[in-house]
């Protein structure tokens, strides 16, 4: 069986997508300064971010509805729509969601299938997430 994805979101999102998403986790709301600043600090001189690659890394983030904004003087201060586990799910439930779209019956299927044989343990989490009793 493959191995199954336990940790945070790394990897989910682009390398700087996720830096960004990291810096906002640990200060927000921030504007494109605060966020560029805080992703410089652990970067070499000759490794420096430019101001409009932070702004179009959260232009982007912005357009996919992972980050909300609200207007501050010329620019926006931004925040996390959701903590680190809680993009994990959003992300998750896309992924799922767009498969089905996809591929229909044939999609769940195959999540059935992946079922079986899968650790007691976790099918009996899959249930309760699922909201049923069986």
């Amino acid at each position: 069986m493959a191995q199954r994805r336990t940790g945070g979101a790394q990897g989910l999102l682009g390398p700087l997508e996720y830096a960004v998403m990291a810096a906002l986790w640990a200060d927000a709301p921030a504007g494109v300064p605060t966020v560029l600043e805080r992703l410089n600090e652990a970067r070499s001189p000759s490794d420096q971010l430019a101001y409009t690659t932070v702004m179009t890394v959260l232009g982007r983030l912005y357009d996919k509805g992972l980050v909300e904004r609200q207007r501050r003087g010329r620019g926006y201060d931004y925040s996390p729509r959701f903590d680190e586990d809680g993009l994990v799910e959003h992300l998750s439930r896309q992924e799922v969601g767009d498969l089905l779209d996809r591929y229909g019956d044939v999609a769940l299927a195959q999540f059935a299938a992946a079922l079986d044989g899968a650790d007691e343990e976790l099918v009996e989490r899959l249930r309760k997430v699922a909201g049923g009793d069986a």
